[in-house]
């Protein structure tokens, strides 16, 4: 009588198993892409390129062709997203780590800093090994002396507030490896060069941020902005300033608001990686106890080197001075404050200057609205030079 030999069945089913399971895995991506069947993974990267419609003729072909030799599929490759998305929040979570190509560092208690914003590597200035030549501080003084002086032609004050990275004001919270290991920061140099040898008006919101810190935090601890508790006394810190041409400036009090708190999904470096469904983080808001009384306005202008219309606030007290602002996105979080101070302030968010270059400084603007201030709130990872380049052995330093 015949005998089964189940063994050799058994090892016959988990080979035909397997087997299926990678002709699954092969044909699923495929077959995803087709059917539209993959989640779509939300990554800060221009992953949205459509792929090329197919058509008979020459051209739909080559265009085909490029999808493919261009890295098209690299950034489309279906679950691509989601994948990158549970890496990142894995590696953070459990390693406390990013890849090495990430825009975004983890540092100790799980916080998150900015390493690089598009071509400033910004972890890597923060360790100020390499100062600032005599030549870098002379041409960024340079640029803001000649908008100052054009600004003095015509009777206008001019300021400009330094808004400070997060790892410049948390740097206990960095990655040991990125620890400051200069004599000195980059902004320290700055700004001694500034107070030394210009007559330029910079407010430097370091100091600020720092008093604030020692009562409550003043960053979100998954994004690159300050939250209302850091923002609320840089914008004090801008009408005291201010106050010093315009006397009539004070600055609203704490104890005129009530924050408050809420949970939400995590901020901008988060995103940055595709995890902010994944943690969470608590805003905070500056309600006030009794209405503002400035009212919001709009301009209907957009131009390019604009990053969105310019918005307005009015006030209807004629004593009060008109101003113009010049800023980046920290700037939202005192939007709001600002309009209080002036009878019409215009605010106009640009797009940052890069290489060493300056922002846009919008003249024609200026001449319409003849503010009696004009203030650029810059970032402090744009408002320096960019970080000096190492020469190579034998090879000459630029």
């Amino acid at each position: 009588m015949l005998r089964v030999n189940h063994v050799f069945t058994g090892r016959r089913l988990v080979s035909a198993g397997c087997a299926a399971l990678f002709c699954l895995a092969i044909y699923l991506p495929i077959s995803a892409q087709v059917f539209n069947l993959a989640p779509a993974g939300k990554l800060a990267e221009a992953t949205n390129t459509p792929f090329p419609e197919f058509s008979w003729d020459a051209s739909s072909a080559k265009a085909i062709a490029k999808a493919f030799t261009s890295g098209w599929l690299d950034k489309n490759f279906p679950f691509r997203g989601v994948l990158i998305r549970w890496y990142n929040y894995y590696s953070a979570s459990l390693f406390g780590s990013m890849s090495a190509n990430s825009p975004v560092a983890v540092g100790k208690d799980g916080w998150l800093f900015l390493a690089r914003d598009r071509t400033i590597d910004v972890l890597e200035e923060h360790r100020a090994v390499n100062p600032l030549s005599e030549a870098q501080l002379q041409g960024l003084a340079a640029g803001f002396e000649e908008r100052r002086k054009w600004l003095a032609e015509r009777g206008i004050k001019y300021l400009v507030v330094v808004a400070p990275n997060k790892d410049t004001i948390y740097p206990e919270y960095l990655p040991d490896a990125y620890r400051q290991e200069g004599k000195i920061s980059r902004m320290d140099q700055v700004m001694e060069y500034i107070n030394s040898k210009t007559s330029l008006d910079v407010l430097d919101l370091r100091p600020a941020l720092l008093e604030a810190k020692k009562a409550a935090q003043v960053f979100y601890s998954t994004d690159s902005h300050w939250n209302a508790y850091g923002a609320f006394p840089g914008y004090q810190a801008v009408i005291e300033r201010l106050a010093r041409s315009f006397p009539g400036l004070k600055p609203m009090q704490a104890s005129q608001f009530y924050p408050q708190e809420y949970t939400f999904l995590g901020g901008d470096l988060s995103f940055m990686v595709g995890i902010e469904e994944l943690v969470t983080e608590h805003k905070i808001l500056m309600l006030p106890k009794t209405p503002l009384k400035a009212r919001g306005e709009s301009t209907g202008l957009f131009k390019p080197g604009y990053s969105q219309a310019a918005q307005a606030s009015v006030l209807d007290d004629l004593k009060l001075p008109k101003a113009l602002f010049f800023h980046d996105s920290y700037f939202w979080e005192i939007l709001g404050f600002l309009g209080e101070h002036f009878s019409r302030g215009v605010y106009v968010w640009v797009k940052p200057g890069l290489e060493g270059k300056q922002s846009l400084f919008d003249k024609e603007l200026i001449e319409a609205e003849k503010p009696d201030v004009v203030v650029e709130e810059i970032a402090e990872r744009f408002f320096l030079p960019p970080q000096p380049k190492v020469s190579a052995p034998g090879e000459a330093p630029e």
